[in-house]
């Protein structure tokens, strides 16, 4: 099984998800049925190859992003991160597994207005 990122067309919602499938078809079709993309059918979504994800697949047909696992592997090999609509202290990223290697984390942290529970 091959590892997709699959996300809107235009990268518009910010929100995306890594299903295995046989080919960038199939992802699309298992992730228009999805309830994040069931609004934008198969033509209104993109799947991305992420060859690097290739080796977590469990059977499963998408990585979960609550199991620490599959964040860090999402997070470290697909550039994944928080979504933006979230605040940085919603996103809980001090205790996120995924921290060390999170642009996002990065970014917020490299800010010299930045100060522990501001954000």
């Amino acid at each position: 099984m091959k590892a997709y990122s699959v996300s809107d067309r235009n990268g518009d919602e910010g929100y995306s998800l890594v299903v295995f499938a046989e080919t960038a078809g199939k992802a699309k079709s298992y992730a228009a049925r999805t309830d994040n993309f069931c609004d934008y059918g198969f033509t209104g979504i993109r799947a991305t190859r992420q060859p690097m994800l290739d080796k977590y697949y469990k059977g499963e047909p998408e990585m979960d992003w609550f199991d620490p696992r599959d964040r860090i592997a999402m997070v470290r090999y697909a550039n994944f991160e928080c979504s933006t609509e979230m605040s940085f202290a919603e996103c809980n990223c001090e205790e996120c597994p995924a921290k060390k290697w999170c642009g996002r984390y990065e970014r917020e942290t490299d800010d010299p207005w930045w100060e522990e529970g501001e954000k």
